[in-house]
């Protein structure tokens, strides 16, 4: 999901779409506005926050939770993202951590913390830093950034020496931009006074000192977070340090997610909120979006790419249309733990077959009207960044009928243009099928996708028609966002239980690189890692996932991001812009839209009535 030294990435190009573009300081600033009042601003569709403990797991490591709720109320040690620009780098501004020292060969950092204050008046101190990195360390198989071998697993110690600074101490050196980016971007101070304790009755103490006291309070910690009907009510939810906090008592509707925030008035960093409330609206389509931009319901909403033509009217109506591009990338998921489907999917060929059927740059065109990017590995190419390679900027399996029947009757498949293909040569041998794949085995998959947005509807829709030509049948099968998501993250192929899914499509993005920022794949390739939901494995692609966590510069960085992309461990989709941002007239203090999926609400103001 998600990763930087200042200065590093290039300017992005400005779009020049539909007189369409990225938000600029001169046509949004504004004057002077007045403070207080409520904005209200649109959720995901069919994503309302689903959970509120800072140390997400898998299924819910959405924007939904990752950058519209949570870090509003817990602040990371590390801000990634700024609110005047477009660059995905680190903020230290707005961080609680000074930039970290390395030392003893490069096997010990040190960071030292600025004042912050918790809401209960207590001090953001090392011990809250070493609570979090415990949790995690007795915890790690259930976080969404958890890969083996991984920072985390490399901690040799943790130490306190004074009330503002932490010390860490791991077995090995690695890439200090990766460990930054990657590792120290992903901790959370979190308030050990207040949450150390492995029941709601139980005294506060400091269980996460040992595994197994650690253990104990994230479970309590965990079942509390999945509690959503008690999120406005529970004093532990109370307890933060960002500018925001849930409004006690209705600051949540477990029914369908409409959030209200309010100012924590003991916030002590910079940037302290002007306006009095903010409302995230839940949406369960498009088409009511929409509406409710037009009836004037919404200060920051989003044009779905279907009306465009209707960006006019909405002018006329007061409010200014901007472009908001993110830094991640979007894929069609394979489940290589089907039963069914997994030995076909784990044939490169098969892969290489459907992903010639993916028409990158026609989609874009026609379904996104021109807003988008494609994908051909995973390193984003937009925005600017020294990361992307010559290879991964040309698309190595461009659209061809030909190229995929090709390989798909050189390895002993039947090809039925507009019906089913299926193996007439099974075996591992050259010219055949593939191991695991029986006589008669057809081409075949059903494919789960996020509902409610028209846009990736069509996308599916063209993608089950053109793989049909190469007799790739698709039954496509509609969810909310946040089903698509939690459904996809329970297979255990060792059973075979909650692998029912074959393909699965979450809608773009896919994967945005927080709160991992270095675009490496340790959390989403890597072997066993939890947001690897599709149980993709490959001993080649873990060495140099790993390579690339302590090889000095880019080049194991490159030599990964090259292989991944002719490996397609997922089928590459286009990036669409992650949305065509509508924002209200008298809504000020929008200077950029941050690629990292993060909004800057306490920078907000309201003017006129």
């Amino acid at each position: 999901m998600s990763r930087h030294p200042v200065g590093r990435w290039g300017a992005l190009a400005a779009l020049a779409i539909a007189g369409v573009g990225t938000v600029g300081v001169s046509a949004v600033a504004g004057r002077a506005a007045a403070s207080g009042g409520t904005v209200t601003f649109a959720q995901l569709v069919g994503a309302p926050p689903t959970y509120i403990f800072p140390l997400l797991d898998g299924a819910n490591s959405g924007n939904n939770n990752l950058t519209y709720t949570v870090p509003l109320m817990w602040r990371p040690l590390y801000w990634f993202g700024h609110r005047h620009s477009v660059q995905p780098t680190i903020n230290y501004r707005l961080s609680i951590g000074e930039p970290p020292v390395f030392s003893n060969g490069g096997r010990t950092v040190s960071i030292t913390l600025h004042h912050y204050l918790w809401s209960d008046g207590r001090p953001v101190t090392s011990r809250d830093v070493a609570f979090w990195v415990n949790l995690i360390r007795a915890n790690k198989i259930d976080w969404c950034c958890y890969s083996p071998g991984d920072w985390i697993d490399q901690v040799t110690a943790v130490r306190t020496p004074s009330a503002n600074r932490v010390q860490l101490t791991f077995t090995r050196a690695f890439n200090q931009n990766w460990l930054t980016d990657n590792g120290l971007s992903e901790i959370t101070p979190i308030p050990q006074a207040a949450w150390d304790r492995t029941s709601a009755s139980g005294p506060i103490g400091n269980y996460d000192t040992t595994p197994r006291g650690a253990v104990a309070v994230y479970r309590y910690l965990n079942a509390q977070s999945g509690d959503r009907v008690t999120w406005d009510t529970n004093p532990l939810w109370q307890v933060v340090d960002g500018p925001w906090r849930l409004l006690r008592g209705s600051g949540f509707d477990p029914a369908n997610g409409f959030t209200t925030l309010v100012p924590n008035s003991r916030y002590s960093g910079p940037d302290r909120p002007h306006i009095a409330r903010l409302e995230e609206v839940p949406f369960t389509s498009d088409a009511a979006e929409f509406d409710a931009l037009l009836s004037g319901e919404l200060d920051y909403g989003y044009l779905p790419f279907p009306d465009l033509s209707l960006r006019g009217e909405l002018v006329r109506r007061g409010y200014r249309v901007a472009s908001w591009l993110y830094w991640g990338f979007t894929f069609l998921e394979p489940n290589y733990g089907n039963r069914a489907a997994g030995p076909i999917f784990r044939q490169l060929y098969v892969r290489q077959a459907m992903q010639h059927l993916i028409d990158e740059p026609a989609y874009i065109r026609s379904i996104f009207k021109g807003f988008g990017w494609p994908t051909y590995g995973p390193v984003p190419v937009q925005p600017a960044n020294p990361y992307a390679t010559g290879f991964e900027r040309t698309n190595p399996y461009p659209f061809s009928l030909s190229a995929a029947k090709g390989l798909l009757r050189s390895h002993g498949w039947t090809v039925a243009p507009g019906g089913t293909s299926t193996c007439s040569r099974p075996g591992g041998g050259t010219g055949e099928c593939g191991s695991g794949i029986a006589r008669g085995a057809p081409l075949s998959f059903s494919l789960l996708y996020q509902s409610g947005v028209p846009s990736v509807t069509q996308e599916m829709e063209a993608l089950k028609s053109t793989f049909s030509l190469a007799g790739i049948q698709i039954g496509l099968r509609q969810a909310p966002y946040s089903y698509v998501l939690s459904s996809t993250a329970v297979c255990d192929p060792k059973t075979g239980a909650g692998c029912g899914w074959q393909l699965a499509d979450w809608g773009p993005p896919s994967i945005t690189y927080v709160p991992v920022y270095y675009p490496t794949g340790g959390t989403i390739f890597g072997t066993g890692a939890p947001i690897n939901t599709g149980h993709y494995s490959n001993a080649r692609t873990d060495l140099l996932i790993a390579q690339s966590h302590i090889g000095a510069g880019l080049g194991a960085l490159q030599r990964y991001e090259n292989y991944v992309a002719a490996q397609l461990p997922d089928l590459w989709l286009p990036n669409s812009d992650y949305q065509i941002s509508v924002i209200s007239s008298r809504l000020h203090g929008i200077t950029a839209q941050d690629p990292t999926g993060h909004i800057y609400p306490e920078d907000w103001t309201l003017s006129g009535p």
